[in-house]
C-alpha cells in the first residue's frame, strides 16, 4: 500500500511541475501605430532567461513557470509587467513612452510638464551630476547642457566662469542662481552635487523674464531631494582619490646661466651674471622651484550620508557631506562641510507646510598664487643661506638672487598665513493652501545668511633691500551678507472640454540685500608664533574701517499658459520690478515675455507618417532687465579732506566731493528672440533640439569719465549712465540616443553651439583692458566682436642685416630702425611707410566658434560606464608664458630656450633672438606672437562602476567605481592649461596669466543604498 501511496505522490508531483513549466510565445507591437516592435526586451522577473522579439515583433520562451511574470520593455515605450497566468500565448501592446513629455520640469515660480514647454529650457537629473567629483556642481555641467560655456578653474574652491548664450551686456555674466525657490545670488559652492534633485537651465527670456530685474545673463533653477512616502532609506557615499599637475620644463641652472649671459652679449654688453650667493659661495645650486613648492599629488575627500522617507501625512529627507581639496602646493586647501533638512507635513488635504533647512561651513587655508614666480625664479639660487650664516628670524635666513627680481618663492609660501571662515545658512519655510481643486496659494520666505572672517599675518623678515617686510602686520575682516525674501503666488489649473488647458500664476514679492563690512590692522607684532598672531598683539598704526550697504527689490508678476489639445501652445508673463537702486521715477520697470509652440506630429495630417515620433515649434521673445550698479548710482555726496592753507603747509579739514551721482539713470534691459525645433525619431531613441537667438541690451548701463573741467577728481569723478548696447547671436543644436538591447543600455548625446558677442554702442569710446608692459592686450570697438586682441602683426624674423635695411618705406627711411637681425618684423597696416601705434589691429578673439559636449553611458547587469568630453574651437588665447623665451628681467625661461631662439641666420622663424635691451620692443610691444590657437577637447569624465548583485548584497545595494576626470587633453596650446586660460571678464577675456590649471583626477567611488 505504502508503494501505491509512493508512486502517486511522484506523478502528481511530476504532474505538477509540467503543469507549472510551460513555452510562452506571442507578438509585441505598438499601442499608437499597432505595428510590430523590432528589439523588445521580454525578460522573466527575477531571473536571467528572456528573449528579443524578431523583425516580425515575436518572441518564445521556453521553460516558464505558469506562475512567472513578464518584464516587457523597449526604448521609446513604457514597461509593463504581465503574469503569464498559465497562458502559452502572450500578445502584448506597449503604450509610447510619454514620461518624458509628461516629466515635470521646474519653471520659474512653478512648474509644468516637459512636453508643454514653450521656451528654450534645458532639464538634466541630479543623477547625472553625482559621477563627476566636485566641490561646485557647475563643474559636473559643462558639455552636458548645450548653449552653455562654463570655464573651470582648477585652484580649490574656486568657481567656475558660466556664460548662458553669449554676453549682452558689461555688466557681469554671471546667471542667477535659484534654490528651491530662493535667488542665491551668482555663486552656489556651498550646495552638495548629492543633494540636487535637478536642475533647469532657463536660456531665452521668455523663459527667464519673470524673474525680471536679475536675469539678463540666464536664470538656473535648483531644485533639492525630497523624500517620499515609504519606509525610510538610507544612503552613503565616499570617494578618495588625489590630483596631479603636469609640470613644466624649465631650464635648469646650466641653461639659465648661458641665456642670462647670451641677453647680454647679443647687444653687446658684459653679463651681470652673478656668479656668489649672498653667503659668499661661488659655487651656485641648482634648485627645481617646482619640486621645492609643489606636491607630487594632492589629495581630494568627499563623504556624504543621507536618509529619508515618509508617510500620507509626511515626507522627510535630510544629508550631511564633507568635502575637502588640497592644494598642489605644499599649503593651502579647501574645506567645506554642509547639511541639509527637508519636511514637508500635510495639514490635511487643504494645507501643507514645510521647509527646506541648509547650515554649512567652508574653511580656505589660502592657496598661494607663485606659479609665475616658480617659473621666473633663478635656479641657481639656493632654498636657503648655509646655516652658518642664519639668523635669529627664520623668515631671513631664505636665500635671494642677485640675477632676477623674483622673490624667493618657498620663502613666499612659508610666510603665507592667511584664511578664512564662513558660516552660511539658507532657510526656505513655507505654506500652501489649496481649498479648491486647481488652486493653490503658496508664501514662501526665504533667507541666505553668511558670515565670513579672514584673518591675515605677515611676518618681519628681511632678506635684502628687494625682499623684506618691516613690520609684520595683522589684519582681520568680518563680512556678513544677509539677504532675505518673500515670495507669495497665487496659481489656477484647469482642462475645460478635454482639450482647452488652463495655467494662471500671479505672484508678489519683496527681497533685501545687506551687506555689513568690518576691517581692522595693526603693525608690530612682537612675536611670530602662532599664539601671538591676532589683531590685539599688534602695538602700532591701528587701523579700522567699516562699511554697510543695502537694497531692496519689490516685484509684482504674472503668467498665463494655455494650450488647445496638447498642439498649440502659448505662454505670456509680465513682471514689474521696483529697486532702490534707481531714482524716483526710474524705480521700476516693465518686463514681458511671450512664447508659443505647435506640435506639428499632433495634427491628424501626420498621423500616418512614420518619421517623426514628436516634432514642435516653438517662438519666443521677451525682455529682462539689468540692476548691476552701485547702490547709490543716482546719489552725489560729499566727505572730508585736506587742504593745505597758508605757507606753513599746515593741513585743515575741509570737504570735497567724492561721489557723482545720476538722477537720470534707469534700467539696463536686454531683448531676446528665439526659436526653436524639438524633434524625436526611431520610438524616441532619437532626440533632436535644434535653436537660434538674439538678444540685445538697451540702456546699458556704464560709468562715464567725466571732464576734469568740471572740478571733480579723475578717482571720483566717474558716474553711472545709459550710454551703450551690446548684442550676443547664436545656434544650438543637441542629438540624444538612448536605447536597450536585452541587459544592455546605452546611449549617447552631442551637443553643439556657436555665438558671436558684439559691441553695439560704447558711446563712441574704446574700452582698452589687460594692461601690461605698459600698453594694453585688448581693445573693445563699436560694431566689432567684444575683449579682442589688439596689437602688432608679426611677420617673421629678419634673418640678417640686409633683410633690416632694406625694410623701408618709399622714401628709404628704415620702418624699424632700432632693429637688428633676430627681432621681429612688424607689418606696416596702414601702409603709411613707419611702424607705430596706427599700425595696431585686432589679432584675435577670445570666445569659440564652436562649443561641443560629447558624453556616453553604457549599462550592461551590473557594470556601467560614463564619459563625458568637451572642447571649444576657434578661440585664442593671448599666451603671456610665451614672454619665459626672453629671459625678461633675468627671470629663468623655457628648456630649450637657448637653442630655440634665433641665433644665427635660419636658426629660427619665429623666436626672436635673446636680448636684455630690446631695442625692437619683441616682447614689450603687444603682438600677434604671443596669440595661439586656444581650442581644445578634453576628456572631463572616464568612469566604471560595479553594483553588487542581490544574490550577494540581499536589500543592500553597493556600487564600486573608478574615475578619472580631466584624464586627457587635445590641444595645441603650449600653455599649462586652455581651459583655465579661457577665463575671463566681459571686456577682458582669454589672456593666459599663468592661472592655476585643471589639475588630473584619479578617484575610487564606493555608494551603499539600503
Amino acid at each position: 500500500m505504502k508503494r501505491y501511496i509512493l508512486f502517486l505522490f511522484i506523478s502528481l508531483l511530476t504532474f505538477s511541475l509540467h503543469a507549472q513549466n510551460i513555452d510562452v510565445t506571442g507578438t509585441v507591437i505598438g499601442e499608437s501605430d499597432q505595428e510590430p516592435i523590432i528589439g523588445a526586451y521580454v525578460k522573466v522577473k527575477g531571473s536571467t532567461a528572456g528573449a528579443v522579439t524578431d523583425l516580425n515583433g515575436t518572441y518564445m520562451l521556453k521553460g516558464v513557470s505558469g506562475k512567472a511574470t513578464l518584464v516587457i520593455s523597449c526604448v521609446g515605450y513604457a514597461t509593463q509587467e504581465i503574469p503569464v497566468k498559465d497562458r502559452h500565448t502572450l500578445n502584448i501592446t506597449l503604450k509610447d513612452e510619454a514620461s518624458d513629455l509628461n516629466e515635470v520640469v521646474v519653471i520659474g515660480y512653478g512648474a509644468v510638464k516637459k512636453g508643454d514647454l514653450t521656451s528654450s529650457i534645458s532639464a538634466i537629473k541630479g543623477d547625472k551630476l553625482e559621477h563627476m567629483s566636485t566641490g561646485n556642481v557647475m563643474n559636473a555641467l559643462q558639455g552636458q547642457v548645450n548653449g552653455v560655456q562654463i570655464s573651470n578653474a582648477g585652484g580649490p574652491g574656486a568657481s567656475p566662469r558660466v556664460i548662458i548664450r553669449g554676453i549682452s551686456t558689461i555688466n557681469g555674466s554671471d546667471p542667477l542662481y535659484v534654490v528651491d525657490g530662493m535667488p542665491v545670488g551668482t555663486n552656489i559652492n556651498f550646495l552638495n552635487q548629492n543633494d540636487i534633485e535637478s536642475m533647469q537651465v532657463l536660456k531665452d527670456a521668455s523663459a527667464s523674464a519673470i524673474y525680471g530685474t536679475r536675469d539678463s545673463n540666464g536664470v538656473i533653477l535648483i531644485t533639492t531631494k525630497k523624500g517620499a512616502a515609504g519606509k525610510t532609506k538610507f544612503n552613503a557615499s565616499a570617494t578618495w582619490g588625489f590630483q596631479t599637475l603636469s609640470k613644466p620644463d624649465i631650464a635648469g641652472a646650466d641653461e639659465y646661466r648661458q641665456v642670462f649671459n647670451t641677453r647680454y652679449t647679443n647687444d653687446g654688453h658684459t653679463s651681470i651674471f652673478n656668479e656668489t650667493s649672498d653667503d659668499g659661495r661661488s659655487s651656485l645650486g641648482n634648485t627645481d622651484w617646482w619640486d621645492e613648492t609643489m606636491r607630487d599629488v594632492a589629495l581630494q575627500q568627499n563623504y556624504n550620508f543621507g536618509f529619508s522617507g515618509g508617510n500620507d501625512k509626511y515626507i522627510y529627507s535630510a544629508s550631511i557631506g564633507y568635502y575637502r581639496q588640497d592644494s598642489q602646493y605644499k599649503t593651502g586647501n579647501w574645506q567645506k562641510l554642509s547639511a541639509r533638512f527637508s519636511m514637508e507635513y500635510n495639514f490635511n488635504k487643504i494645507v501643507k507646510a514645510g521647509i527646506d533647512f541648509t547650515p554649512r561651513y567652508e574653511n580656505w587655508d589660502d592657496t598661494p598664487s607663485l606659479l609665475g614666480a616658480i617659473m621666473a625664479m633663478d635656479p641657481t639660487t639656493p632654498v636657503m643661506n648655509d646655516e652658518d650664516k642664519w639668523v635669529s628670524n627664520p623668515y631671513s635666513n631664505y636665500a635671494r638672487s642677485h640675477n632676477n627680481q623674483e622673490w624667493n618663492p618657498v620663502a613666499s609660501m612659508n610666510r603665507l598665513d592667511s584664511g578664512a571662515d564662513e558660516y552660511a545658512l539658507l532657510a526656505t519655510p513655507f505654506v500652501q493652501i489649496s481649498p479648491i481643486k486647481g488652486l493653490t496659494f503658496r508664501t514662501q520666505f526665504g533667507v541666505n545668511a553668511r558670515f565670513r572672517m579672514t584673518n591675515s599675518f605677515v611676518p618681519e623678515f628681511f632678506i635684502d633691500n628687494l625682499e623684506q617686510q618691516n613690520p609684520s602686520t595683522v589684519s582681520s575682516s568680518h563680512e556678513n551678507w544677509i539677504d532675505w525674501n518673500w515670495t507669495n503666488t497665487l496659481s489656477y489649473m484647469k482642462t475645460f472640454n478635454k482639450k482647452h488647458n488652463l495655467n494662471v500664476m500671479a505672484g508678489y514679492t519683496v527681497e533685501r540685500f545687506q551687506d555689513y563690512q568690518l576691517y581692522g590692522s595693526r603693525d608690530d607684532v612682537p612675536s611670530s608664533i602662532e599664539e601671538m598672531r591676532y589683531i590685539n598683539a599688534g602695538t602700532t598704526n591701528q587701523q579700522v574701517s567699516g562699511v554697510a550697504s543695502y537694497n531692496s527689490l519689490v516685484s509684482y508678476l504674472g503668467r498665463l499658459m494655455y494650450n488647445y489639445d496638447e498642439r498649440y501652445y502659448l505662454t505670456a508673463s509680465v513682471r514689474v520690478d521696483g529697486s532702490s537702486k534707481f531714482p524716483s521715477g526710474s524705480k521700476y520697470a516693465t518686463f514681458p515675455s511671450v512664447s508659443g509652440a505647435w506640435r506639428i506630429s499632433g495634427e491628424n495630417f501626420m498621423k500616418n507618417q512614420k518619421v517623426f515620433d514628436d516634432l514642435k515649434l516653438r517662438l519666443g521673445w521677451g525682455k529682462v532687465g539689468n540692476q548691476n550698479i552701485s547702490n547709490d548710482a543716482y546719489i552725489s555726496s560729499v566727505g572730508t579732506t585736506r587742504y593745505v592753507f597758508g605757507t606753513d603747509a599746515t593741513t585743515t579739514v575741509g570737504t570735497a566731493v567724492n561721489r557723482i551721482g545720476n538722477t537720470q539713470v534707469r534700467w539696463e534691459t536686454v531683448e531676446d528672440f528665439n526659436i526653436g525645433v524639438d524633434m524625436a525619431f526611431l520610438k524616441n531613441r532619437l532626440k533632436v533640439t535644434a535653436d537660434w537667438y538674439t538678444k540685445k541690451s538697451h540702456d546699458m548701463l556704464m560709468q562715464k569719465e567725466n571732464l576734469l573741467v568740471l572740478g571733480l577728481p579723475a578717482w571720483n569723478g566717474r558716474m553711472w549712465e545709459n550710454i551703450g548696447s551690446m548684442k550676443a547671436t547664436g545656434w544650438e543644436l543637441g542629438f540624444n540616443w538612448q536605447d536597450q538591447i536585452k541587459d544592455f543600455t546605452y546611449g549617447a548625446s552631442l551637443n553643439l553651439s556657436s555665438v558671436r558677442n558684439k559691441a553695439v554702442n560704447l558711446n563712441g569710446n574704446y574700452i582698452y583692458t589687460g594692461s601690461h608692459n605698459g600698453d594694453y592686450i585688448i581693445r573693445n570697438e563699436e560694431g566689432l566682436p567684444i575683449s579682442q586682441f589688439y596689437g602688432y602683426v608679426v611677420d617673421g624674423l629678419f634673418q640678417n642685416q640686409t633683410e633690416v635695411t632694406s625694410y623701408t618705406n618709399e622714401y628709404g627711411e628704415a620702418m624699424q630702425p632700432n632693429a637688428q637681425p633676430g627681432d621681429f618684423r612688424y607689418k606696416d597696416i596702414n601702409l603709411d611707410g613707419k611702424i607705430d601705434e596706427n599700425d595696431k589691429t585686432y589679432i584675435g578673439n577670445p570666445f569659440p566658434d564652436l562649443m561641443v559636449g560629447f558624453n556616453l553611458n553604457a549599462a550592461y547587469k551590473g557594470f556601467d560606464f560614463q564619459a563625458q568630453f568637451y572642447g571649444t574651437f576657434g578661440n585664442d588665447i593671448y599666451n603671456l608664458n610665451k614672454e619665459r623665451y626672453f629671459g625678461l628681467n633675468g627671470s629663468n625661461v623655457l628648456a630649450g630656450t637657448l637653442h630655440a631662439a634665433w641665433h644665427g641666420e635660419g636658426t629660427s622663424y619665429d623666436i626672436p633672438r635673446l636680448s636684455v635691451d630690446d631695442p625692437n620692443g619683441n616682447y614689450t610691444k603687444p603682438s600677434s606672437y604671443f596669440v595661439e590657437s586656444g581650442s581644445y577637447f578634453r576628456c572631463k569624465l572616464l568612469q566604471i562602476g560595479y553594483t553588487l548583485p542581490k544574490s550577494v548584497m540581499g536589500n543592500v545595494q553597493l556600487r564600486v567605481s573608478l574615475s578619472a576626470q580631466n584624464l586627457f587633453t587635445i590641444t595645441g596650446y603650449s600653455g599649462m592649461d586652455p581651459e583655465t586660460a579661457s577665463m575671463g571678464s566681459a571686456t577682458e577675456a582669454g589672456i593666459d596669466w599663468t592661472g592655476y590649471p585643471n589639475p588630473r583626477t584619479i578617484l575610487l567611488g564606493l555608494n551603499l543604498n539600503f
